[in-house]
């Protein structure tokens, strides 16, 4: 279980996959993955809900995971 924001009592559920998350190519720190997973109990406290959906958590990894796609001609 992830705790929610403020010790609100939210509750993930089963569908949340979080290796999915930290497995992907991004390298990410223990503290981006808290702040996804804080960011996640913030868009279902926003959404007045309790329960914590893996759609939250794609939310959270777009807001604090920056994912650098531009290819700059002096690196080259």
């Amino acid at each position: 279980q992830l705790a929610c924001p403020l010790d609100l009592g939210c509750h993930s559920v089963e569908d949340v996959d979080l290796e999915d998350f930290v497995s992907r190519p991004d390298k990410i720190s223990g503290a981006e993955i808290a702040a996804i997973c804080q960011e996640a109990g913030m868009q279902a406290v926003r959404k007045n809900r309790y329960v914590i959906t893996a759609r939250d958590f794609q939310k959270g990894y777009k807001a604090h995971v920056k994912t650098n796609t531009d290819d700059f001609a002096f690196y080259k």
